[in-house]
């Protein structure tokens, strides 16, 4: 029997210049390598930050002395040390978020003027301020406060926590950054939502965002759970005009749902949520761990900064894993909707648009890709597509 993970054909990619000219891969490639090196440069400033507040003695009493935590801690000055340390690491890549926005400008794919970049460079921050700050202030008090059975509790709340903002984002923090209309009723609206019958999709709408206030670039996806799962369109694949290639991307998307995606890396999500916490409850029970840390144990004010460090390098070393299904559940959506719609051409002129509009990097590195790609390589898709053609050839 074919394991579940080898029945989506992968074939390997082929040189870019197969489907690209040399001035194009080097446009595309020009814009991503530098963009990938200031990237890794940001995730190396974060990490640094991070041990230098949690892992030194003057990063802690900076960390202390700023909350306030010397005269004795409060559940205020606990959330304060906390905001201290995330608005220090926001602070620490602003520049770096400025340079990849100010590259945008540069190559034409930024359409705000740089207060409305701003703007939505702390919306970000203040959301993500929040989301971090509330856990973790529970996470701390819950172990000075509550009696022995918390960590269970606490594991349960951090898998709520994450079905609830796979629930309620789509309504609650995505209208935050863009503005989203049904797909106006005509001729598209019809054939997409005829599509979604056919494949056994339900689909009540589909809604086009107002990325064009914001960029160029070419999107779609689908987010949500339930009541409020939702397939978006850009406004600005939208204004191509080219119903083929829209039709294709909503395929894709649809696909997603079908196959239960979202819920199923919803799921996932909220398991490996309640598993961190039992993980950190452990971890600070160690020794060493606190000698390492510099504090008491999970309930030590100064033990968020530890628990910060410690979600990072976890999330670095769960990417690769994480990363691999999402590319395979990718390719997966992108061969039903080749199914669905029987057009590999396509399927090409997606991907060469989609390449060529967002600067995608033509010449992937593969140890990149394996860390930190959530989807296949332009040319990975390009083959499959291919490989569909030739196979149901004639």
């Amino acid at each position: 029997m074919t394991p579940w993970w080898a029945r989506v054909p992968r074939p390997r990619a082929p040189d870019p210049l197969d489907a690209f000219s040399e001035e194009e891969v080097h446009a595309c490639v020009a814009y991503a390598k530098p963009r990938q090196r200031w990237a890794l440069l940001g995730l190396v400033v974060d990490l640094a930050l991070l041990a230098g507040v949690a892992l030194t003695g003057p990063g802690r009493a900076l960390v202390r002395s700023a909350a306030g935590l010397a005269g004795g801690w409060t559940p205020g000055r606990v959330a304060l040390a906390i905001t201290v340390v995330v608005v220090a690491r926001a602070a620490a890549r602003l520049p770096l978020a400025v340079r990849a926005f100010r590259q945008d400008v540069r190559a034409g794919l930024a359409t705000q003027r740089p207060a409305g970049f701003l703007l939505d460079w702390l919306k970000g921050r203040a959301v993500g301020l929040v989301l971090t700050v509330l856990p973790l202030a529970v996470l701390v008090l819950a172990a000075r406060r509550v009696p022995s059975g918390w960590p269970w509790v606490a594991a349960l709340a951090a898998a709520l926590l994450v079905l609830v903002l796979a629930l309620l984002g789509p309504v609650l923090i995505e209208p935050l950054f863009n503005r989203f209309s049904p797909l106006p009723e005509g001729p598209l609206r019809s054939r997409l939502l005829a599509l979604a019958a056919g494949m056994g999709v339900p689909a009540r709408d589909v809604l086009v965002a107002d990325a064009s206030r914001r960029t160029t670039r070419v999107n779609a996806y689908v987010s949500g759970l339930g009541r409020t799962r939702r397939v978006v369109v850009y406004d600005t694949l939208l204004r191509s005009g080219q119903q083929d290639e829209l039709v294709l991307v909503v395929a894709h998307e649809l696909a997603h749902v079908g196959h239960r995606d979202v819920l199923w890396g919803t799921v996932a999500s909220a398991a490996l949520a309640a598993g961190a916490v039992l993980l950190a409850v452990r971890l600070f029970d160690l020794g060493p761990v606190l000698d390492l840390l510099g504090v008491d144990g999970l309930g030590d004010p100064l033990a968020p900064p530890g628990l910060l460090l410690l979600a990072a390098a976890g999330g670095l070393l769960a990417a690769p894993l994480a990363n691999l299904v999402s590319r395979w559940a990718e390719a997966r959506a992108d061969w039903v909707a080749l199914e669905v719609t029987g057009d590999p051409g396509t399927a090409v002129a997606v991907e060469r648009r989609l390449a060529l509009e967002n600067r995608a990097d033509l010449r992937p590195s593969r140890l990149l890709v394996a860390l930190f790609s959530s989807h296949p390589p332009t040319m990975a898709r390009i083959a499959q597509a291919r490989l569909w053609a030739a196979r149901h050839r004639g």
